[in-house]
C-alpha cells in the first residue's frame, strides 16, 4: 500500500471485508426527520425511505446496497416523479398521495404505502485504514475480471467525507460487475476525485470518478451512472 500525492493507492492484494454501511439505517442511531419516510411495497416484497431533507432527495430500498439521489420532474398527468442521475424513473408521487415504485423486480411499477417516519439517509464515518481496505477489496476484484494488475486511487478528507468515499468505491464494483467485459480489458486504474458535481468518465484505460464532497450522498455518481461510462467509451 501506497501513499501517493495524498491519495491512497491501492495493487492487488489479500481482499479483506467491511461491514455493512447500511445497517444503522434501520436502527435507532439516525435521527428522525418529518422529511424522511417509510413506504412499504404492496406486494409486501420490501420497504423502502425517502429521505426529502436536502436537494436532491435520497431513496434507498432495504436491503439493497446503494443509495439514489434522486431529481424532482413533473409527471405526465400531474404529480410528481422522480428520476435518477440517469434519467430513469424511480417513484412517482400522484396529487392525491398514491406513490408507484419502479424496481428492477417490477420495472411497470408497484404501488407503495407510506408507512411512517425513517431516519435520514446518512452513512456512518469511515477512517482512513477502512478507505485504504475498501480501495484494496476493489483493486482485487477488478484485477481478479481482467487479469491485470489494477491500482485505486482515492483521497482521504476525514472520517465524514471518507463513508461517502468509500460508497464511491463500492458503486464503483457495482457499475464494472454489471459493464461489458470487453470495455473492461483495458482497465487499468481506478480514479476517485473531487470536483464541483459527481460524474464518471472511462478514457486512456482509466476510469475516473468525481465525487462533490461535502454532499453525502448526492454527491456520488450511481452505479448505473458509471456502468455506463465504463460501456460507451
Amino acid at each position: 500500500m501506497l501513499a501517493v500525492a495524498g491519495a491512497w493507492a491501492a495493487l492487488a492484494s489479500d481482499g479483506l471485508g467491511q461491514q455493512n454501511p447500511f445497517s444503522r439505517l434501520t436502527g435507532r442511531e439516525q435521527p428522525i426527520e418529518a422529511s424522511a419516510v417509510w413506504y412499504e411495497r404492496a406486494d409486501r416484497r420490501g420497504r423502502l425511505v425517502l429521505d426529502r431533507s436536502s436537494v436532491p432527495a435520497l431513496l434507498w430500498q432495504e436491503g439493497t446496497a446503494e443509495v439514489h439521489a434522486v431529481y424532482s420532474n413533473r409527471a405526465s398527468g400531474g404529480g410528481e416523479v422522480l428520476l435518477t442521475d440517469t434519467d430513469r424513473a424511480i417513484l412517482r408521487l400522484s396529487n392525491l398521495g398514491g406513490a408507484t415504485f419502479f424496481p428492477p423486480d417490477a420495472p411497470d411499477g408497484v404501488i407503495v404505502e407510506l408507512i411512517g417516519p425513517a431516519h435520514t439517509l446518512v452513512a456512518p464515518p469511515v477512517s482512513a485504514a477502512e478507505l485504504q481496505r475498501a480501495a484494496r477489496d476493489l483493486a482485487d476484484s477488478v484485477t481478479r475480471i481482467n487479469r491485470n494488475q489494477v491500482t485505486v486511487e482515492v483521497p482521504s478528507l476525514g472520517p465524514s467525507d471518507n463513508a461517502y468515499l468509500a460508497d464511491t468505491l463500492r458503486l464503483a464494483q457495482l457499475g464494472i460487475d454489471r459493464a461489458n467485459r470487453r470495455a473492461l480489458r483495458d482497465l487499468q486504474s481506478v480514479r476517485v476525485q473531487t470536483g464541483s458535481r459527481p460524474g464518471a468518465v472511462y478514457s486512456g484505460g482509466t476510469l475516473e470518478i468525481t465525487i462533490a464532497a461535502g454532499r453525502g450522498y448526492a454527491g456520488r455518481p450511481s452505479s448505473e451512472f458509471i456502468r455506463r461510462a465504463l460501456d460507451r467509451r
